[in-house]
C-alpha cells in the first residue's frame, strides 16, 4: 500500500490493533522493563517525531538522545531493538553520558556541551540492571568513552595549561636586538660582577637589590618557570573563597598554598596535583642575595649581627605569579606561613622578570599612605625582620619595558614575571 495513501483498520500503524497487542506481549514477557512514557516506546525506527536517535554500543546496549522540553538530556528508555538489527537490547535506566555524540539525524543534538555534562551523575557498572541471565560486563572495557564521575566545569584542572611564552611561529623573521643594546646589558653585567650596581636599604629589614639577576640568569629562570608551568601542577587563575579572582596566573613550587583556606598544603584541593620542587638555582640566588643584603646592612649600620635585621633562612615555599600587562594584586600582608616564621621575621625574597611594576608598601592598608618602587626585570627585592609584616603590592604593569634581549631569547609574554621565596 503506498505510503501516502490512508491506512485500514488492520494496518500496521503505530496505534494500530496489532502494534497495540505486540506491546501489551512485550509489557508481559519483561514486567521488569517498563514502557516509558511521552512517546518513548519500543520501535525499529531510528528517528522519530520526538527526535530521539538510538546509538548502539559494541556491547548491544543503547542510549537515547532526546529533545523536546528537555533538549540535550540523556533519558530513561524502554528496552527496543536497535536500528541495526532485531535483537532486543537491554535497558539502561541510568543517564550514560560520552564526551562526543556524533548527529546522523536532524533531530539529534551534535555535541554534549559542557555545561549540560556537569548536570549529569553516571552510576557505576555495579548500578546498572540487566536482564536475567545476562551478566553485566565491564562497560568500560567496551567503551572507554563512558564517563564514570560528575564532570564540573568550573573546575581549573579543565583549563588549559597557561603558557608565558608565546609560541614561536614558523617563516616569521624575528629582528635581531641592536648592538647598543647588546652593549649595555653587557655594561650592567659588568657592574653587577664588580658589585656596584644599586643597593638601597628602604627601611629596617627591606632591601632592593636593583638589576641583580644577571641577563642570562633571567633566560634560564624564565625558561624554567614555563616548563614547570605547563606540567602537572602548573599555572592556573586563583579565586579566593567568595569567587573573586585574583588578576594573575600562580604556579606553587616546594608547598601548595591555597587562596581559598589561606592555607599550606602538600596537594593542590582542585586536581589533587603535587607542587614541583623549587628549582636549585632559585634557592642559590635566594641564598646569595639575603647574604649580600646582610653584609649592606652591616655596612650601614656598623653592626656586628646583621642577621638580628635580617634573618637568614632556607626557603620551602615558592609562588610563581605571571601578571598580564593589566594585571595587579591588592594591599595585603604575607601572614600564612608557620607561627615561628612569623615570629623570627624569616624573610621574603622577590625576583621580578619582564615588564616593570608599581610596588607599594607600607605599614597601613592604605594605598595613599603606602610608598612606591618601581621594581625592573632582574631586580631583587628582601623584605623580613621588622618590615616582614608589611603592606604590600602591586598596582601598575608598565608594557613594553622588558629587556629586549630576554624577550628575544624567550619570547615571554607582555607582563611580569614574579618569584617569591619563603621559608614555612
Amino acid at each position: 500500500m503506498d505510503r501516502g495513501r490512508g491506512r485500514t483498520p488492520h494496518s500496521r500503524g503505530r496505534n494500530s490493533p496489532i502494534r497495540r497487542s505486540q506491546r501489551a506481549n512485550d509489557q508481559s514477557k519483561h514486567p521488569h522493563n517498563p514502557v516509558v512514557g511521552d512517546g518513548f516506546s519500543g520501535s525499529k525506527s531510528c528517528s522519530g517525531k520526538d527526535g530521539r536517535k538510538s546509538y548502539r554500543q559494541n556491547s548491544g546496549r543503547s542510549f537515547s538522545l532526546c529533545h523536546g522540553s528537555q533538549a540535550s538530556h540523556y533519558c530513561e528508555q524502554s528496552s527496543s531493538s536497535s536500528c541495526e538489527g532485531d535483537d532486543e537490547s537491554v535497558k539502561v535506566t541510568t543517564c550514560q553520558l560520552e564526551q562526543r555524540v556524533p548527529d546522523t539525524s536532524s533531530g539529534c543534538s551534535e555535541e554534549l556541551d559542557r555545561e549540560t555534562a556537569s548536570k549529569l551523575v553516571v552510576k557505576s557498572d555495579a548500578e546498572l540492571p540487566s536482564r536475567q541471565g545476562d551478566p553485566v560486563e565491564h562497560l568500560e572495557s567496551r567503551n572507554p568513552t563512558i564517563v564514570h564521575k560528575t564532570v564540573e566545569t568550573e573546575n581549573p584542572a579543565l583549563v588549559e595549561p597557561f603558557d608565558i611564552c608565546r609560541p614561536k611561529e614558523s617563516g616569521l623573521v624575528s629582528l635581531k636586538v641592536s648592538l647598543l643594546v647588546r652593549n649595555r646589558e653587557k655594561r650592567n653585567e659588568t657592574k653587577r660582577n664588580m658589585g656596584t650596581t644599586s643597593r638601597t636599604v628602604l627601611r629596617p629589614g627591606m632591601i632592593l637589590l636593583k638589576g641583580y639577576i644577571s641577563s642570562s640568569d633571567q633566560v634560564k629562570i624564565v625558561e624554567r618557570c614555563r616548563q614547570l608551568g605547563l606540567g602537572p601542577g602548573g599555572f592556573y587563575q586563583p579565586a579566593y573563597r567568595e569567587g573573586t579572582k585574583l588578576h594573575l596566573k600562580m604556579m606553587c613550587l616546594g608547598k601548595n598554598w591555597d587562596p581559598q583556606t589561606s592555607e599550606y598544603g602538600d596537594r593542590r584541593p582542585f586536581d589533587g596535583a603535587r607542587p614541583p620542587n623549587i628549582p636549585v638555582e632559585f634557592l642559590q640566588i635566594t641564598e646569595q642575595a639575603i647574604r649580600d643584603s646582610q653584609a649592606l646592612i652591616q655596612q650601614d649600620s656598623k653592626t656586628g649581627k646583621p642577621e638580628k635585621t635580617l634573618p637568614s633562612m632556607e626557603p620551602d615555599i615558592c609562588l610563581v605569579n605571571f601578571y598580564s600587562q593589566n594585571g595587579r594584586l591588592g594591599l595585603h600582608r604575607d601572614k600564612d606561613e608557620s607561627e615561628e616564621s612569623l615570629r623570627r621575621g624569616l624573610p621574603v625574597v622577590s625576583f621580578s622578570i619582564g615588564d616593570s611594576a608599581d610596588f607599594l608598601f607600607g605599614d597601613e592598608r592604605d594605598p595613599d599612605k603606602a610608598q612606591k618602587v618601581v621594581l625592573e626585570s632582574g631586580d631583587v627585592l628582601i623584605f623580613g625582620g621588622k618590615s616582614r609584616d608589611i603592606f604590600h603590592g602591586v598596582t601598575v604593569i608598565h608594557p613594553n619595558t622588558a629587556p629586549k634581549l630576554l624577550l628575544q631569547e624567550t619570547n615571554l609574554r607582555p607582563g611580569r614575571l614574579n618569584i617569591t621565596l619563603r621559608q614555612y
